[in-house]
C-alpha cells in the first residue's frame, strides 16, 4: 500500500506533519479528517520527481494532483469562514512550485483589487474553464466552499479513472516491447552471424533459416525507410486527410470503438453532472463540457445540441437524432428531463459507462496477455530454431 506524507492543522491551529499508509490521496484525507485534522498538504512518497516532471511538461496548465489538493483546501478553509483572500494566501504558502505559488498570490491580489473570484482565477490562465464557470455560479449562489469541494472530488475521480486505464496497459506494453526487442536482436545480430558461419562452409541454408533471413531483410529495410515513411505519413495526414478522419476511424474499429465511446461518455457525463450541480444552466454546461470530449465528432454533436436546446427542444430528442450515444444514455437523460433530476441522471450515466469501460479494458487485458505471450513465444521459438538448426547440422556433419 502507498505511503503518503502529510501536513495538517489540528483544532488548536497547530501544524502537524507525518506519514500514513493509505490506498489513495482521498483515503489519506478521510483518515486525517476522522482524526479532527485539516489537511494542508498530501503527497505520495516517491512521486515527487514525477510531479516535478509533470509541471515542466504541462506548464500551460496545473498539475491535476496539485489542483485537487488546492481546491480541497480552499473548500475547507471557506467552510470554516476564512476570507477568500486569506484562504488563497494560506494555500499559496504550502506550494513548493514557485510558479504555482506566484499564480495563486496573483489571484489573491486581483480579488483584493476588486475583481470577482471567477475573473481572478480566469486571469492567471492555468485553471480549467469548467472550474471558472463553477466558481462564477458559486459566487452568485453563495455556496463557494461546496463548489470547491465538489470540483476537487470530481477532478480526483477523473484522474483516478485515467490512471486505472494507463496502469492496466503497462504490463502488456512491457511484454510486447521486450518481445519485439528480442526479435530485433535475433534478426539483426544472431541471423547475420549464422549466415556468415554457414557461408564459410559453402552450404545451402535450410528453408526455415531462409524465411528468417527474408523477414530480417524486410524488417531492416523498413527500419531504414522509417524516417521517410514518417514524413510521408505526416504530409498525407495534413494535406489529404480530413480533421475528423482519425476520430471517425476510432468510432468504427470493432471493440475499441466501444471502449473509446464509453470512456468519452463517462468523462462528459461527469463534467455535465458537476456543472449542473454547481448551478450552471444546461446550455452553458453543454458548451463547457464539450471541451472534455477529445473526439471532434462527439464534440460537434454536443455543440450543435446547444443551439437546438436554446430553441426549446429537449436534449434527449436532439441526442437521439444523431444516434452517436447509446440508447440507454439517451433514455436516462430523457428521464432526468422529465423528473427534474438531470444532474443525478448524468451521474448515473458517468458511473454506468465508467464501469463498462473498466469491464471492456479488463477483458481486453485478460485476453491480450496470453495471446501476446503465445504469439511472441512461437515467433521467438521459430527464429531461434531457424538460427540454431543450421549450426547443429554443421556440427553433426562435421
Amino acid at each position: 500500500m502507498p505511503v503518503f506524507k502529510y501536513k495538517a492543522v489540528n483544532k488548536n491551529g497547530k501544524e502537524i506533519t507525518g506519514t500514513l499508509e493509505a490506498s489513495s490521496i482521498s483515503h489519506t484525507r478521510n483518515i486525517l479528517i476522522s482524526k479532527n485534522l485539516v489537511p494542508l498538504e498530501i503527497e505520495e512518497i516517491g512521486k515527487k520527481a514525477k510531479k516535478a516532471l509533470n509541471i515542466k511538461l504541462f506548464k500551460k496548465g496545473i498539475n491535476p494532483d496539485d489542483l485537487v489538493l488546492i481546491l480541497y483546501q480552499l473548500g475547507l478553509l471557506l467552510d470554516k469562514n476564512v476570507h477568500i483572500t486569506s484562504a488563497i494566501e494560506i494555500v499559496a504558502k504550502q506550494q513548493e512550485d514557485s510558479e504555482l505559488k506566484e499564480k495563486l498570490l496573483k489571484v489573491k491580489s486581483l480579488i483584493a483589487e476588486g475583481k470577482s473570484i471567477a475573473e481572478a482565477f480566469e486571469k492567471v490562465k492555468i485553471f480549467p474553464k469548467f472550474l471558472i464557470e463553477m466558481i462564477r455560479a458559486g459566487e452568485a449562489s453563495g455556496a463557494l466552499s461546496s463548489i470547491f469541494l465538489s470540483a476537487s472530488n470530481f477532478i480526483e475521480k477523473q484522474n483516478s479513472f485515467k490512471s486505472q486505464i494507463i496502469n492496466a496497459l503497462i504490463y502488456p506494453s512491457i511484454v510486447i516491447g521486450v518481445g519485439f526487442l528480442a526479435l530485433i536482436i535475433i534478426m539483426n545480430v544472431v541471423v547475420p552471424t549464422v549466415v556468415k558461419i554457414y557461408n564459410q562452409f559453402g552450404k545451402e541454408l535450410p528453408i526455415s533459416t531462409q524465411i528468417v533471413i527474408a523477414f530480417s531483410n524486410i524488417f531492416s529495410l523498413l527500419l531504414k525507410l522509417l524516417p521517410f515513411l514518417a514524413v510521408l505519413g505526416f504530409f498525407i495526414n495534413k494535406k489529404y486527410l480530413k480533421d475528423n478522419f482519425w476520430d471517425k476511424l476510432k468510432m468504427k474499429i470493432p471493440f475499441f470503438n466501444k471502449v473509446f465511446l464509453y470512456s468519452q461518455l463517462s468523462s462528459w457525463a461527469n463534467t455535465m453532472a458537476i456543472l449542473l450541480e454547481g448551478g450552471i444552466v444546461l446550455t452553458k454546461a453543454l458548451e463547457i463540457s464539450s471541451a472534455s470530449l477529445s473526439n471532434k465528432i462527439l464534440q460537434k454533436a454536443v455543440k450543435n445540441a446547444v443551439l437546438e436546446v436554446e430553441k426549446g427542444r429537449k436534449l434527449s430528442d436532439v441526442l437521439k437524432e444523431n444516434s452517436l450515444l447509446p440508447e440507454t444514455a439517451v433514455q436516462l437523460i430523457s428521464i432526468g428531463e422529465e423528473t427534474g433530476q438531470l444532474e443525478d441522471m448524468f451521474k448515473m450515466i458517468a458511473d454506468i459507462y465508467k464501469k463498462q469501460t473498466e469491464k471492456l479494458i479488463t477483458r481486453f487485458i485478460t485476453l491480450l496477455e496470453p495471446i501476446t505471450l503465445i504469439i511472441l513465444s512461437i515467433m521467438i521459438g521459430f527464429f531461434i530454431f531457424a538460427t540454431l538448426f543450421p549450426i547443429f547440422n554443421l556440427s553433426v556433419k562435421g
